[in-house]
């Protein structure tokens, strides 16, 4: 049974209708429809619902109001009216389509807080632009690869560049060109055990490897410098994650560089080599720029999203596995004490031997021995492909959900040619991105 007072949610003023209201006629393309003019006039800030507004649509000869717009939209919107306020997209329609009638008809922001609770839409601001004009321009192109052609010709540099700076670190490594690396050369130096010298390899500055690191930590700091004063907020531009990305790619270089060119000494002391194998550690950090492509991959970026939409249920099912490992761990504890004492020896040890083996990893160096035991590990092997079944069934639902997400703006957001951000006041609708 329904109960009609749960359902009815708008003011007991807007219940009854107002039989004395004169019949309005909409034509909509060539369709005609009739509705009281107290019905439109519940929404006064809409198209309909305000004379001014749809005074320039009323035809003379016709005694009606025409729209030249999409009917089956249409009747929806009208249903709106009718309604008090409870809007719906028909399945025959896309979401596209729809919002740009619901634009056109002016319906209001009760009407697209339905839309976006409706079809799973999320409303973004305006993204924050620097003041001056020539900051935002630099802002643009550095930041909003859509922006224009150039700053989607910039995007595609630098992430050459970053992938170019990757390739040149993990080739460095390779030990035909030892001689080429800095670093290789000071670890494999042949030195007296008494010796506090340790030779430097001239030839690393010669190297086609550290002129391509060169290129890379020039065109990453020229970058970086223009971000720090383009951007619209030293807040946010010192609390991203990537600022200090770029910093670990920057100044283990220049300190290299800088200690090369200010030694005059042929060798250099142990503790030098220390801070030296200090700032390869750091440079490695270079790595993590190229997580910067997931600002601009479309895929990559929905990964990121769903692990942070995820957050919670991967808590959940790590608290899951560790109780099922300490359970299935006790279990096999007690029954391999006697005859596995060596390899279950206690309880925390056998906990690791049940996380190994929920997670299907299975390293082999530690497994049961007794009928007992080894039906408890085909327990926890079952429990483990079950918990990550669905696991993996909840991470591909949130990412089908973020990848076909679509994306609401408060303001249809374009970029001129100066990369200043102009806004028409129209809702848009486009791909989660």
């Amino acid at each position: 049974m329904i109960l009609i007072d749960s359902v009815k949610s708008f003011d007991e003023s807007m219940r009854e209708p107002n039989n004395e209201s004169p019949i309005v006629v909409i034509n909509v393309s060539g369709r005609r429809y009739e509705t009281r003019l107290s019905t439109l006039e519940n929404f006064p800030e809409t198209l309909l619902g305000n004379e001014s507004k749809r005074q320039r649509f009323w035809l003379n000869e016709r005694n009606e109001y025409f729209f030249d717009r999409h009917r089956g939209c249409f009747e929806s919107i009208l249903h709106y009216y009718q309604s008090n306020g409870q809007l719906r997209r028909p399945d025959t329609i896309s979401l596209d389509i729809f919002l740009e009638e619901v634009s056109f008809f002016q319906l209001g922001p009760k009407a697209y807080d339905q839309l976006k609770e409706s079809e799973n839409i999320h409303e973004l601001k305006s993204p924050p632009m620097p003041k001056k004009h020539w900051r935002k321009v630099l802002w643009c192109l550095l930041e909003h690869p859509k922006s224009s052609i150039w700053a989607t010709l910039i995007t595609i540099i630098t992430m050459i560049f970053t992938v170019l700076s990757c390739l040149v670190l993990a080739l460095e490594t390779l030990p035909m060109f030892a001689s080429y690396s800095l670093y290789a050369c000071l670890q494999q130096a042949n030195l007296p055990a008494n010796s506090t010298l340790i030779p430097i390899c001239s030839q690393v500055f010669q190297s086609p490897f550290f002129i391509i690191q060169t290129i890379c930590v020039a065109y990453f700091t020229i970058e970086f410098l223009l971000l720090l004063i383009s951007t619209p907020s030293y807040k946010r531009f010192f609390l991203s994650f990537y600022t200090y990305v770029d910093l670990a790619s920057i100044i283990p270089y220049f300190v290299r560089l800088g200690y090369a060119l200010n030694n005059t000494y042929v060798h250099i002391d142990q503790d030098t080599a220390t801070t030296l194998d200090v700032l390869l550690l750091i440079s490695l950090f270079r790595i993590l720029k190229l997580f910067l492509i997931f600002k601009y991959l479309k895929a990559l970026r929905t990964v990121g999203t769903t692990i942070k939409e995820s957050f919670v249920d991967f808590i959940g099912v790590f608290a899951g596995i560790i109780l099922l490992a300490f359970l299935f761990g006790a279990a096999c504890y007690v029954a391999e004490v006697k005859d596995n004492r060596a390899t279950f020896s206690s309880i925390p040890k056998s906990l690791y031997w049940g996380i190994i083996t929920i997670m299907t990893i299975g390293y082999g160096d530690m497994y049961p021995i007794t009928t007992a035991g080894r039906m408890i590990a085909c327990g926890c092997a079952l429990a483990g492909a079950a918990i990550i079944g669905m696991l993996v069934s909840v991470i591909v639902d949130h990412y089908q959900r973020a990848f076909n997400r679509k994306t609401l703006y408060n303001e249809k957001q374009r970029y001129s040619k100066t990369g200043t951000t102009i806004a028409p006041g129209r809702f848009q609708w486009k791909p989660y991105s």
